[in-house]
């Protein structure tokens, strides 16, 4: 055998029993000397120390010691295990903050940032374990990256990482999320993804830290937004749309969806037609009663939903029942959408009544005269 191929063997079987020797301290070591004893044993074979980094951890008992292990792998790109390995720490609070500091010092190793990018092919419960990672950095390059996910969500309706990603987002960008959230919706609108959950992420953006309240200026910036939103999303997406925007406390702009959605629906003016009921019931010599007071309802297009503006003049209508047990508050209800005519608004009462007979009821209409909202 040659001398150079003996003295390669020679140095090898010195490498692996120099492996082996560190392995076996690995029981023993302090915490405070963990994370040096596994960059040795990454100098020695990054498999095997790969291979053995939860023997490693589990003698890293405090949060700092779990940190400087944590970089020592991080720093060495010896990813695989760590990124799994933190969902085994007990202390759930412990993971925060380990998650937490190593995203702190991400521009001191910025290899930090890349190992949180990669966590994100991880699998759902993993990722979130690094949520905490990224919102402690503040690098550029990982809120681009992070960013760009945003803006081009998955085809398909929920994605709890995506979600928790979008989430991530929103809560270290707050108000400035809303670009990058507009365009994830109205790509999500159009590629059947998660169009519920980023719309909701949309009013998200302007919630207050604990404690504080919504400006009216980050508010109309949602409203804007949202408004921008419908206009670039189908009728369907952007009824939702609209509802969010009511949500948001801006009924009147919602209120100006009307005619985007139900364009054939329009009446003279701009105006919209509903059919409107209220139901008188009780017993009546022991016989279950209701009559159903039936109108429709003109509205001049500045409301989204027209139901508080309907209970009180419904309630108002001069009963029919006599002498019977009756039951309050009347029921209040509308067609769940304008109609084109009053004939609509006929059929959908028909249907009313057929509900309430199929309860047991002795049931009839009583047309009232047509109402007109303010």
């Amino acid at each position: 055998m040659p001398a150079s191929a003996l003295l390669l063997g020679l140095v090898t079987s010195a490498s692996a029993a120099d492996c082996t020797a560190q392995l076996g301290k690995a029981e023993s070591l302090a915490p405070g000397d963990v994370a040096s004893a596994y960059a040795a044993l990454i100098a020695c074979d990054r498999k095997v120390a790969e291979s053995n980094f939860l023997r490693f951890m589990v003698r890293a008992t405090d949060t700092d010691a779990l940190v400087d292990l944590y970089l020592k792998a991080i720093d060495a790109d010896v990813w695989g295990p760590t990124w799994v390995a933190l969902g085994k720490v007990p202390d759930y609070s412990a993971r925060d903050e380990v998650a937490q500091r190593i995203g702190e010092v991400c521009a001191e190793h910025p290899k930090v940032v890349t190992f949180l990018q990669g966590a994100y092919s991880l699998r759902d419960v993993e990722f979130q374990q690094w949520d905490d990672g990224f919102g402690a950095c503040a690098d550029d390059k990982l809120w681009a990256w992070t960013e760009n996910h945003v803006k081009n969500p998955p085809a398909k309706q929920f994605d709890e990482k995506y979600n928790s990603l979008v989430t991530i987002y929103v809560k270290r960008k707050r108000i400035d999320a809303l670009p990058a959230l507009a365009e994830g919706v109205v790509k999500a609108a159009g590629n059947d993804g998660p169009f519920d959950a980023m719309l909701a992420q949309v009013n998200e953006a302007a919630m207050p830290p604990l404690g504080g309240s919504t400006s009216a200026e980050d508010q109309q910036k949602v409203v804007t937004t949202l408004a921008d939103v419908a206009t670039k999303v189908d009728a369907q997406k952007a009824r939702s749309v609209a509802n969010a925007l009511a949500n948001a406390g801006a009924e009147g702009a919602a209120a100006k969806l009307l005619p985007v959605l139900f364009p054939e629906r329009v009446q003279s003016g701009g105006s919209f037609l509903y059919g409107a009921a209220t139901v008188e019931a009780g017993t009546c010599g022991g016989q279950k009663t209701a009559v159903l007071h039936y109108a429709t309802v003109s509205e001049p297009g500045k409301r989204w939903s027209i139901l508080g503006d309907l209970e009180a003049p419904m309630r108002a209508l001069k009963p029919k029942l006599k002498d019977c047990e009756m039951e309050s508050p009347w029921p209040v209800m509308h067609t769940p959408e304008p109609i084109k005519a009053a004939s609509e608004g006929d059929a959908w009462a028909e249907a009313v009544v057929k509900e309430w007979a199929a309860k047991g009821y002795e049931t009839k209409i009583q047309k009232e005269k047509g109402q007109t909202l303010p």
